[in-house]
């Protein structure tokens, strides 16, 4: 291939919203990446192949992206194995309306076209939903107009939903949100103007220490090479004014407009750059893979020029910040896609991963970059390692738990309805197998407290020590109601210890047992309680736990106290385990459907995280806190699926 004019960039400027997957590929990419210059122990790869791609969101810790285009769709790209190259892209929208703007808020999609904003339930590799059907628009009252009408969105530390609104125009007088950023609710409600005078911003985010808004601003055409500068802005509380139509960009003033009177005091940028280099998508550096030097300062997409004598811009910038975080000044990140005047690739977006790495869209090449620091190669084959970590010759492991030194007990059933032939496997952190204790039944839930095991073996909770002594706590007669099935356990900070039962099928004698260090047993809930068949249990503050239930697939809250019961979620099939991470975020297996779902926070929309399993039981967090540990029962195995 050769490489693409100016004039050609203009073409595709002017054009907007045509595809342009007819001037480059994933291969031309590919073949000109030795012509990027990079900071020394830096590295830049082609991570997917997506037409047009703009503004990305991170699906949580899933490998999901999704991708905005200033045509008709949004992608979804699947780095389900997670070596760091996307083996798969969805076209889950193919309707929209300019759908540029993407951001992910509680397990939920959004989506800003033109004219519209809309919420879509997303399970992170469920990309096989009616997404249309499942539209739900919360904002219908965007300036409907082309010209900078392609919208870039974020969500701040408020849990508000942020939306840049251009200018319709070069320089214009706006009317209503025009030229601005609006901020609402997430569900669309109480939208109101945060910021104006903004002429065009398709980039933001929000400093990580402040909270603080940080944009991008495009600024005036056809004032000659070098006016106006570009911008980076502030603006860390609402009803600020950013100059435009009264100023071009930064302090330079259009011929027509000078001798206009400013509403307001005008807020200047904090950092200005080279005109017409057209700076886009905007990150803050939080990870841990770059430089340590590196963290704070923000990563800027110049898209480039296309009305200058001379091209400029294509290129990835680094606006340093101090520890006050205020701006020290600015330097090339990562250039090269401009060539003796002649561009073959430009950056639009940038989008931080969990493990520290970025991804850099170019909409010129349909492509995705990923940008990375050190041995990837050997992260790579660590993190390949550790996906298919498995440890198998199981006999119908139900329930595990991680020690803090590393080592994971499992119970293991071995034939169900036999007695004595149930017994508790530990792993080493060698992946070695042993056996702790034996003589069990049907052994499921496990929990570990003070150094020792809490079992829950089908009509009795049994303690085990680290010498594999057995002793019962609870027996069938000392629990109050009639045990059937005991299923999960669950044991607070004071070591009080919670035991499901499951009931019979039909639910009968289900409901949930306390049992205090001391010995005192009680009943919170019994048959009579919204919860048929409970299993998965999960503290949730010092009187609350969450319950998974086995009967419906729901999920609940339940007060320990008051018995009092709240629906919070549905879906999850034959619901059995239940886990928090480091970051909060919820886990939940599905035994009848082998499936384990992440939720933000239990009222979220769950992101289905893998559906690979055979009978997914209770799971755990393993003691590093980077995978889950699942039991696949049915399997006879036990799987460590990696959520970092």
């Amino acid at each position: 291939m050769t490489l693409k004019t100016i004039s050609k960039l203009v073409l595709a400027s002017t054009v907007g919203l045509m595809s342009q997957a007819v001037l480059a590929d994933r291969a031309d990419a590919e073949a000109n990446l030795h012509k990027l210059n990079l900071p020394e122990g830096f590295h830049i790869d082609v991570y997917a192949e997506v037409e047009g791609a703009r503004q990305m969101a991170l699906g949580q810790s899933t490998g999901t992206v999704f991708v905005g285009t200033r045509g008709n769709n949004v992608f979804a790209v699947v780095d389900k194995n997670k070596d760091r190259k996307a083996e798969k892209v969805v076209n889950i929208l193919d309707d929209l309306k300019v759908g540029n703007g993407v951001a992910m808020h509680q397990g939920n999609l959004y989506v800003a076209e033109q004219n519209r904003i809309a919420r879509y339930a997303a399970p992170g590799f469920d990309l096989t939903l009616p997404f249309k059907q499942m539209r739900e628009v919360i904002y219908d009252k965007l300036p409907d107009k082309a010209h900078h009408g392609w919208r870039y969105i974020a969500f701040g530390p408020d849990n508000k939903l942020y939306v840049t609104v251009g200018a319709p125009c070069n320089i214009c007088n706006p009317e209503g949100i025009e030229a601005s950023i609006i901020r609402m609710n997430a569900d669309g409600s109480e939208a109101e103007i945060y910021a104006k005078g903004i002429r065009n911003s398709v980039g933001m985010d929000f400093q990580p220490d402040t909270g603080d808004l940080y944009f991008t601003d495009n600024n005036v055409d056809m004032m000659g090479d070098d006016t106006p500068p570009g911008e980076l802005n502030a603006a860390p509380e609402a009803g600020m004014h950013f100059g435009f139509p009264f100023y071009a960009g930064g302090k330079a003033q259009h011929p027509d407009w000078k001798d206009k009177k400013v509403p307001q005091k005008v807020t200047f940028p904090v950092q200005e750059f080279q005109a017409h280099t057209a700076s886009l998508g905007l990150k803050f550096y939080t990870g841990d893979m770059f430089p340590a030097d590196y963290k704070g300062d923000a990563i800027i997409a110049q898209h480039g020029s296309w009305n200058r004598t001379s091209p400029v811009g294509y290129q990835l910038m680094r606006v340093t910040f101090d520890d006050n975080h205020q701006v020290t000044g600015q330097e090339v990140f990562i250039d090269g896609w401009l060539q003796n005047g002649e561009a073959w690739g430009r950056p639009t977006d940038v989008l931080q991963l969990s493990d520290g790495s970025l991804l850099i869209s170019d909409d010129y090449n349909d492509v995705i970059y990923r940008v990375s620091y050190g041995d990837d190669k050997a992260a790579k084959v660590a993190t390949s390692r550790s996906n298919s970590q498995t440890i198998s010759g199981l006999v119908m492991p139900e329930s595990a738990i991680a020690a803090p030194d590393g080592r994971v007990f499992i119970t293991e059933i071995g034939e169900f309805g036999k007695a004595g032939d149930g017994k508790v496997t530990v792993i080493d952190k060698d992946g070695q197998k042993s056996t702790l204790a034996t003589g069990l039944n049907d052994p499921k839930g496990i929990d570990l407290w003070n150094n020792e095991l809490y079992i829950a073996d089908v009509d009795h909770v049994v303690k085990v020590d680290m010498d594999g002594k057995v002793n019962v706590i609870a027996d069938k007669k000392a629990l109050p109601g009639k045990p059937v099935f005991l299923n999960d356990v669950e044991i607070d900070g004071n070591g009080t210890i919670y035991v499901s039962d499951s009931g019979t099928d039909e639910g009968e004698n289900a409901g949930i047992y306390q049992i205090t260090q001391a010995g005192k047993i009680s009943e919170i809930l019994n048959t009579n309680s919204a919860i048929k068949r409970p299993n998965g249990l999960l503290m949730d503050g010092n009187d609350t736990l969450l319950v998974a239930d086995f009967g419906t697939g729901d999920l609940y809250r339940t007060s320990i106290s008051s018995g009092k019961t709240e629906a919070l979620n549905k879906g999850f099939g034959g619901a059995d385990g239940l886990v928090r991470d480091s970051k909060g975020y919820l886990y939940v297996s599905d035994w009848q459907n082998g499936k384990v779902w992440q939720l933000v926070e239990p009222k979220a929309t769950p992101q289905l995280i893998s559906e690979d399993f055979v009978s997914a039981a209770d799971i755990a967090l393993s003691a590093d806190g980077q995978s889950i540990l699942v039991p696949d029962m049915k399997a006879g195995k036990l799987i460590s699926l990696p959520i970092q």
